[in-house]
């Protein structure tokens, strides 16, 4: 889950866990209206934060993990994600 980084199966644009899976950070974004952003209204790429990554160069969705803010993987690539 790109929100808590947990591996249970569950959808993303549904959790609204206020803690990553091992309650070690607090989450890094809200959902507004099934999309991501970060806490200061900053809207997330959900395809950054899958395996593949994002493919789409220009729009308006930032490229930073939701798990850690980095720039540099998404969510499923964050070294806070479960294993």
């Amino acid at each position: 889950c790109a929100v808590c980084l947990g591996r249970n199966p569950h959808r993303t644009v549904e959790c609204i866990a206020p803690q990553t899976w091992d309650k070690q950070f607090e989450t890094f974004l809200e959902r507004v209206c099934k999309g991501l952003w970060t806490k200061d209204g900053k809207q997330i790429c959900t395809a950054w934060q899958q395996d593949e990554g994002c493919n789409t160069p220009k729009h308006n969705a930032r490229h930073i993990c939701l798990g850690c803010g980095a720039s540099t993987h998404g969510a499923q690539k964050c070294p806070r994600a479960q294993k």
